[in-house]
């Protein structure tokens, strides 16, 4: 894993090609910003919102992918900052408790042999993992893609038509209790603390959109309200705010819904 500085973020490339994973996969599962994946793959931390969020980013990416997290921020520290990796090591050593001088006059142990057994034992099955590893590689390689099976499409039964008064009044049903939409036409910093236990923070770019859902209740903080457009349950949402207003602990729940709704309904 050890390579010149220009190399980290290629690796980090290619270690995820292989896996035959895309950045968008990485970007919708860990909630990191595409803009940030590409910003690592390119070797660019300087232009992450603090270099404390790279060792965040970069485990978060190596959990996806399948790789060691320790393994890949030792390496990233290796490569960008090895004076913090190499006190690291030194504080390491320094907690490991030196071991006990024998006493001349006492013969040296032998080790029991069930001990050199065990490790015989541990190496075979390595070899066998990584033999099986291979030969699925080998296999998936060989496959065609054209011959690789689709995912069965499960047919769903047609929902009823609706009433034709109701008709117009329509409202698609959101799939959790509470489901807020926030469509960015700026930047923005986003906090969020869903259900009072889930903190979610992160910076948007102009032109993504973020779906938050919840049971219960959702308390955010927006950094740039003015160039946000919100939605709740699929009732738009004013926050009445201009560019570069910034809202805190704006709380939307069930009772927002319902106000919402009947908002709606009286016009």
């Amino acid at each position: 894993m050890h390579g010149e500085s220009s190399s980290f973020g290629d690796w980090l490339r290619r270690q995820r090609e292989m896996r035959e994973i895309s950045l968008r996969d990485i970007a919708d599962r860990t909630k990191i910003s595409l803009r940030y994946l590409e910003n690592m793959e390119a070797d660019r931390f300087d232009l992450l919102p603090a270099p404390i969020f790279a060792k965040g980013f970069l485990r978060e990416y190596a959990r996806y992918v399948g790789l060691s997290p320790d393994d890949v921020v030792n390496h990233y520290l290796s490569v960008h900052h090895p004076e913090e990796l190499e006190t690291a090591i030194k504080d390491d050593t320094k907690v490991r408790t030196r071991p006990k001088p024998l006493d001349p006059g006492q013969p040296p142990v032998r080790r029991n042999w069930s001990y050199g057994l065990l490790l015989a034992l541990v190496g075979l099955i390595l070899l066998i993992l990584v033999g099986l590893a291979a030969w699925f590689a080998d296999r998936r390689h060989d496959q065609p893609s054209g011959s690789r099976q689709a995912p069965p499409i499960i047919a769903t039964p047609p929902a009823p038509a609706p009433k034709p008064a109701t008709l117009a009044a329509a409202t698609p049903q959101p799939s959790a209790p509470l489901q807020v939409t926030l469509n960015f036409n700026q930047d923005c910093w986003v906090e969020a603390v869903i259900d009072g236990k889930n903190n979610f923070a992160e910076l948007r770019v102009q032109g993504e959109a973020l779906q938050l859902e919840a049971e219960k209740s959702i308390v955010l903080k927006l950094g740039n309200a003015g160039g946000v457009e919100a939605q709740v349950n699929g009732y738009p949402l004013d926050l009445g705010k201009t560019q570069g207003d910034v809202v805190r602990n704006l709380l939307i729940d069930l009772n927002t819904v319902q106000a919402l709704k009947a908002k709606k309904e009286t016009r």
